[in-house]
């Protein structure tokens, strides 16, 4: 993160003016450059396929200009001139605009206005943010109203393959804007989930659990024994708990990239925090390991 540009998607929504205004004083902090974008529909594809008979080039060139002039002024009193005029608007999905930005800029992280969406939309589909931080393979910053120049980092800590790296991007987030950091591991009772191992028995596993933070995990975590805590319930509501006692303003989790499948039965962690954003969240995406030479013990968390 230290030699790349800052990306910010933007809809022009109140929600995307602060994370233009959040991304930009990442990019400040870190003496990066600050990139924003924003996905247009395609309006050729719709009205060839409704056979409208309109001059398409036409119309496509005064749609993109309408929306570079609408995105510009959601920005205007968020970033400087500079940043708001060096805008990115290209046709197509956001998630795939977006992943062509961050191959050609090299962008090592996104960021992105949070909004608040009920169970319904999640099983239709889900909000763009959702969609965008499935597919996308940087970390994404999903804001939750103005962010603080130094926020308290919140890092939800699981026993799977994705904790090192996970540890790893939330240090260096929390480095780059001097925060405070706090970590939290919750210990959820053994239950049968896709793609999950546990070793028999909930007193085995959370044995276990608690060995492998002391050993493996909590020594990579340079902070007071005080701000490494356990606790016990339902990981999404022991989160939330922990973000309001300790004022967190952002919460840092691991995203295992489960299938959609997994997603529709059970959901996760991730996403119910995205639904909720009881703080702003950075979802640190984490490539299964190619290679399994004995079962993995993961926790329930579903990052």
């Amino acid at each position: 993160m230290t030699r790349y540009p800052i990306l910010v998607g933007l809809d022009g929504s109140a929600e995307s003016g602060t994370a233009a205004r959040a991304g930009w004083m990442l990019a400040e902090s870190g003496g990066l450059s600050c990139q924003l974008v924003h996905a247009t529909p395609e309006v050729r594809f719709a009205l060839e396929m409704a056979g409208t008979g309109v001059a398409l080039d036409a119309l496509e060139i005064a749609h993109m200009a309408r929306a570079r002039v609408d995105v510009h002024e959601s920005i205007r009193d968020h970033v400087p001139s500079r940043v708001a005029d060096q805008l990115i608007v290209r046709k197509g999905r956001p998630a795939a605009v977006l992943n062509d930005v961050i191959a050609e800029t090299e962008a090592r992280m996104l960021v992105l206005g949070g909004k608040h969406h009920s169970t319904l939309g999640r099983w239709l589909g889900g909000s763009t943010v959702q969609q965008v931080v499935r597919q996308v393979h940087v970390p994404v910053l999903v804001t939750a109203g103005e962010l603080p120049r130094r926020p308290r980092v919140l890092l939800a800590v699981d026993v799977s393959y994705a904790a090192r790296e996970t540890i790893e991007h939330a240090l260096t987030f929390a480095a780059l804007l001097q925060s405070p950091v706090r970590a939290l591991h919750v210990l959820e009772g053994a239950r049968s989930v896709p793609d999950v191992v546990f070793r028999p028995g909930a007193p085995e596993y959370e044995a276990w659990c608690l060995e492998r933070l002391e050993r493996d995990l909590w020594p990579l975590l340079p902070v007071p024994d005080t701000h490494k805590v356990v606790r016990l319930g339902a990981v999404v509501d022991a989160i939330a708990d922990e973000a309001a006692a300790w004022r967190a303003d952002v919460i840092v989790v691991g995203s295992h990239g489960k299938n959609w499948v997994d997603r529709l039965l059970i959901g996760s962690v991730t996403e119910a925090l995205l639904n909720d954003l009881p703080a702003a969240v950075l979802v640190i995406p984490v490539a299964a390991p190619a290679r399994r030479t004995e079962p993995v013990l993961s926790a329930a968390h579903g990052f």
